[in-house]
């Protein structure tokens, strides 16, 4: 089966980096984090992942990823955790290259840019 992608109004600098997760054990979370500037799209290329998004707006939601065919685009200021099934792996394509400035990786630091966006 073929899957792919072709949006350069998404990424119109193209896919400037590109990770993948594997072999995290059954109930063990990776993500944890949000970023400042950077969009992703998050891939489950293979077994499960249930993905929960807290926005800067306070909204959260979960989604599930479970085939290949599916991706999950997450905009800047988003607080990502990521749960992994048995065989989970996770692809993530960005729009920009690795910059640890752009993360924002304390849930504190994250909740106070909550509270300015909501004054």
């Amino acid at each position: 089966m073929l899957h792919y992608w072709d949006d350069k109004d998404l990424f119109p600098n193209g896919i400037q980096r590109c990770f993948w997760i594997t072999q995290v054990s059954l109930g063990e979370f990776r993500g944890q984090h949000a970023h400042r500037e950077e969009v992703q799209v998050l891939v489950c290329l293979s077994g499960q992942l249930k993905i929960t998004v807290e926005g800067i707006d306070g909204s959260s939601n979960e989604f599930t990823l479970d085939h290949p065919g599916k991706g999950l685009l997450v905009p800047p200021l988003n607080w990502v955790k990521v749960s992994f099934g048995g065989g989970g792996v996770l692809l993530g394509l960005s729009d920009r290259s690795f910059d640890e400035s752009d993360y924002i990786r304390l849930w504190d630091d994250f909740k106070k840019l909550q509270r300015l966006y909501r004054e």
